[in-house]
């Protein structure tokens, strides 16, 4: 039998993920089979259960695709001259996300599975740690080129300020979608005026 690539098995396993994807965003997580992402791959179960053990492994591996996405969006916005205000962040990052996944209600179901399932948790974790990394480098960098502080400075600055973009983000999705009357452009609107600059 010929041997499979790790760039077969890389690009297999994103098909995969994709199809668990969009039946995630149509179904939600709870109501969603394995024979419901089977049939939406058009791949057979062996094929899938060859890449994934279950529907908690595609949860993760969907997870894990949507947050890399946004922590390559804010170290690709670290990039620009001018570099955005942080307080832009949010609009972006909600823009993204609202691409990939469609409705934020996922997100909420993602955070229900992480209180009972421990792999689901530890991958919460990871996510917060890793943006919130990625936010302590973007303001801190933000910090350094607008108001001239000193790495240190900047750094201790953007320490205590991610925890309130993050927790921006976070209100902004549960409101999204908890609540039919949102208003997103104000809400953005909002932090693009009151956050720290």
């Amino acid at each position: 039998m010929p041997k499979v690539s790790d760039e077969y098995r890389e690009a297999k396993r994103d098909e995969i993920a994709t199809a668990a994807m969009r039946a995630f965003v149509r179904k939600g997580f709870q109501a969603t089979s394995m024979a419901d992402i089977i049939a939406e791959s058009g791949l057979s179960a062996g094929a899938i259960y060859g890449h994934f053990a279950g529907k908690s492994q595609l949860i993760l591996a969907v997870a894990e695709r949507v947050v890399g996405a946004r922590v390559g969006e804010i170290e690709s916005l670290s990039n620009r001259d001018p570099q955005p205000p942080p307080a832009a962040l949010t609009r972006i990052l909600m823009s993204g996300m609202l691409h990939d996944i469609g409705r934020p209600s996922l997100l909420l179901q993602l955070w229900g599975e992480a209180v009972t399932d421990p792999a689901v948790q530890q991958l919460a974790t990871q996510v917060m740690h890793q943006l919130r990394g990625v936010y302590i480098n973007y303001i801190s960098l933000w910090q350094q080129r607008e108001h001239g502080l000193s790495p240190a400075d900047a750094d201790l600055v953007a320490t205590e300020q991610s925890l309130l973009f993050i927790s921006v983000a976070q209100g902004y999705i549960l409101q999204s979608a908890l609540f039919d009357d949102f208003d997103s452009e104000a809400f953005l609107s909002s932090i693009e005026k009151y956050l720290p600059r």
